[in-house]
């Protein structure tokens, strides 16, 4: 049975999958606060990497909410507020990038480290969930959802 999806919304072209996984590499140099490629506010930049109405979540393995922002604001006051920023590196593996009726979905793997030990420690591991639109050529995310394993440390 064909796939509802139109043919040429079941395609991404390489440019495509280029542009979304460099949207990946922006969103977390400007999370980890990275300022020596990215410049400007990394909290800016951080949100500017969703929609302007885009959504950023944290759900347990079993699917709790933990923390949730919606919109530029509340994206830009959650990044100002993260309590480990400066110490924290994530590292980001595995990205898969799909097709979907309204842009892309992609996936991928998390590791985030403690940096500010030696050596240095695991904080959190998961998953990301993304649901990505162009908008005027550009990439960027509606849905970023990071779905923490089962025995992952909480993040906050």
């Amino acid at each position: 049975m064909a796939s509802p999806i139109s043919i040429h919304q079941s395609r991404l072209s390489e440019r495509d999958h280029l542009d979304i996984l460099n949207l990946n590499a922006k969103h977390f140099h400007s999370l980890d606060a990275l300022t020596n490629i990215l410049e400007g506010d990394p909290a800016e930049t951080w949100a500017s990497t969703f929609h302007p109405d885009g959504l950023f979540q944290t759900l347990s393995a079993d699917g709790n909410v933990i923390f949730q922002a919606c919109g530029r604001d509340q994206l830009i006051n959650a990044h100002r507020n993260f309590p480990d920023i400066p110490t924290t590196r994530h590292l980001i593996s595995n990205v898969l990038i799909e097709p979907h009726p309204r842009g892309a979905r992609s996936g991928s793997y998390i590791i985030a480290m403690n940096i500010g030990v030696n050596p240095a420690t695991i904080i959190r591991t998961g998953t990301y969930d993304d649901l990505i639109s162009s908008k005027d050529g550009v990439w960027l995310y509606e849905k970023k959802m990071l779905i923490l394993d089962a025995f992952s440390p909480k993040a906050e």
